[in-house]
């Protein structure tokens, strides 16, 4: 399970194009002593990204939800598996005495309508095991998101930056990126520093999953 920071590449698409409206804009009414005033306040903006793909490898707390959840799916494959074949072995006994002639009509129907109920169960525990699954997976990548986001409001208010974007070496938004302004490996520090150090332990989406069904 990969999780990535869709939210963030959302926010940068958003500031993206905020910055390219008020370009749009200003190119109509700036006069050249406007155009000075605006190329001196851009240069005292502060700028920064954070790697996305780095981030969502490296990051200790995506990474035990990845492993919990693999746990998990594993589980819940192992389970379907086996009663997709106790079913199977079911129907190939039924025809077996279909073929032989040692069931009557009225057991031969009562059996079928049983191993029909049994198919129509297993599909739908299928079913349900695939929403529960979606769900985890939104629950997990929106506590990320939560933690991402309360981290970097704390750790901007001594650095203030203006703006801190998201850069994605798969594709994104963001095109290139100077690396003198990633500031990643800073992020990614401090961020595992905290989730070692309990301030990021809360319950997690999946643990929390595995105690709602004790």
């Amino acid at each position: 399970m990969k999780l990535k920071l869709i939210s963030a590449a959302i926010f940068s698409l958003a500031v993206l194009a905020a910055c390219g409206d008020k370009g749009k804009k200003s190119a109509k009414t700036t006069t050249p002593a406007q155009s000075a005033q605006s190329k001196d306040e851009n240069a005292r903006l502060k700028l920064a990204f954070v790697n996305a793909d780095t981030l969502n490898k490296y990051y200790l707390y995506l990474k035990d939800q990845e492993a919990a959840f693999k746990k998990k799916q594993d589980a819940y494959e192992g389970e379907m598996a086996n009663k997709e074949k106790a079913l199977q072995n079911e129907f190939a006994a039924f025809q077996k005495k279909i073929q032989a002639g040692t069931m009557t009509q009225t057991e031969g129907e009562a059996t079928q309508k049983r191993l029909g109920q049994q198919q129509q169960a297993l599909e739908k525990r299928h079913q349900t095991i695939s929403a529960e699954i979606a769900k985890e997976q939104m629950a997990i990548q929106e506590e990320f998101q939560k933690k991402l986001d309360e981290f970097l409001a704390k750790f901007n208010e001594e650095r203030e930056y203006d703006f801190i974007f998201t850069y994605l070496k798969s594709g994104g938004p963001i095109l290139y990126a100077n690396k003198a302004y990633d500031i990643t490996q800073e992020v990614l520090d401090a961020m595992n520093e905290d989730y070692k150090s309990g301030g990021s332990k809360k319950e997690t989406p999946a643990a929390a999953t595995d105690t709602a069904k004790k």
